[in-house]
């Protein structure tokens, strides 16, 4: 099949560059102001509620910024010193030190959206908005083109790579291919699926929609494609979030609620409800599960029972993802803001200020890169509160 976009090398060029990030699943919930913080009991063994009127934050350290005139832009993939993030209808390859672009591959048409793109072993893989669901492995440092595949439909989100598989998500199915040459394993084919599959222990789960019989969470045999499971609240809402997997449970976000499920059965083990919609990736660390809502918060919850440690305010919706480092949980906000908070005890520990809607961001080696969606990818640092690495951790 002809390449359908051209790739660019720029060696040590400055480029500007942009960002996909929230989707446009999201952008139809428009319309949620600033607004005070709702009331959270505290849970049962005294931990406070807490939010940035406890500890002052300090402004987050802008390292760089890439702005290529697109708007935008994606969760960036971070690896081997490189940075791979798209921006409407481009990929942009940066150096991850000096966000130097390295090469760009643009689609033929500017309609034709890429998707978020994931780097395993030295190649970048990405799909696009294309109507026959165009699906790319290029090598990531030179942006040199491995193979090109058709899907079938337009691809939704970013691929998940494991064991050689590329897991692909498109607006009528699931496709598995071999991550070295692009064949198809195996497809799902039937109904939308909108959100990136999380594979765990040779299983995939994975929110699928379309029919009311098909509708929720599955769990998928990773060889083979078949079901093993499906979970349902009867409350989907155009899910876009991708499950979470830790110590036997999948955690998952359906309509405006955060939902523990067994990872063996399918089982549901326990809910949170919160007061507007919840699409955010939940993100684990130990015994807490972290996930934003479009009710103004980021909640911190036990992750066995469900009940909330604390809930973090802002003003605006979280529908991003939060990611944990060092003892910190940064997440971007419809506010403009990307906030870092103590992953222990809830208190604001920096913040940047950026001109539109933050995405969900990435951190690697202490550095956080985040995009948004006027179209700027930022390198940002912040420091570890020393005293809360191990409480976190």
């Amino acid at each position: 099949m002809a390449a359908t976009g051209v790739t660019v090398g720029l060696g040590r060029e400055n480029g500007v560059h942009e960002m996909k990030a929230l989707g446009r699943r999201l952008r139809r919930g428009l319309g949620l102001g600033p607004g005070a913080p709702t009331a959270l009991e505290p849970p049962s063994d005294g931990v406070q509620v807490s939010g940035p009127n406890i500890v002052s934050a300090g402004p987050a350290r802008q390292l760089w910024v890439f702005s290529p005139g697109r708007r935008n832009m994606s969760t960036p993939a971070v690896a081997d010193g490189g940075v791979h993030v798209s921006s409407g209808s481009g990929l942009y390859a940066l150096d991850a030190a000096t966000g130097q672009e390295r090469w760009r591959f643009v689609t033929s048409g500017d309609r034709i959206k890429v998707l978020a793109p994931t780097v395993a072993d030295g190649v970048v893989y990405f799909g696009t908005g294309h109507a026959d669901g165009l699906a790319y492995a290029m090598d990531a440092l030179t942006g040199r083109q491995i193979w090109q595949v058709a899907t079938g439909a337009p691809v939704t989100s970013r691929p998940a790579v494991v064991d050689g598989v590329v897991y692909l998500s498109s607006e009528q199915g699931l496709s598995a291919l071999d991550a070295a040459t692009g064949e198809r394993r195996w497809v799902l084919a039937g109904n939308p699926v909108l959100g990136s599959p999380t594979v765990a222990a040779s299983v995939v789960y994975v929110h699928i929609g379309g029919s009311k019989e098909d509708k929720g969470v599955h769990a998928l045999d990773a060889a083979t494609g078949e079901r093993r499971w499906r979970f349902t609240t009867g409350r989907e809402w155009n899910e876009a979030s991708r499950p979470a997997v830790a110590d036997g449970s999948v955690y998952v976000t359906s309509h405006s609620s955060l939902h523990a499920v067994d990872a063996l059965s399918g089982r549901e083990r326990w809910a949170l409800y919160a007061d507007h919609y919840m699409t955010s990736t939940p993100a684990v660390r130990g015994d807490r599960v972290y996930v934003g809502s479009w009710d103004h918060h980021l909640y911190a919850v036990d992750a066995d029972i469900g009940e909330p440690y604390w809930k973090f305010p802002t003003e605006g919706a979280v529908a991003s993802s939060p990611v944990l480092a060092d003892g910190l949980v940064h997440f971007g906000c419809w506010d403009n803001t990307l906030y870092t908070v103590d992953a222990a005890t809830g208190a604001s520990h920096a913040t940047f200020t950026a001109g539109d809607w933050v995405g969900s961001p990435t951190v690697a080696d202490g550095v956080v890169y985040v995009g948004t969606r006027d179209g700027h990818l930022y390198a940002l640092r912040s420091s570890a509160p020393e005293q809360s690495r191990d409480a976190a951790n």
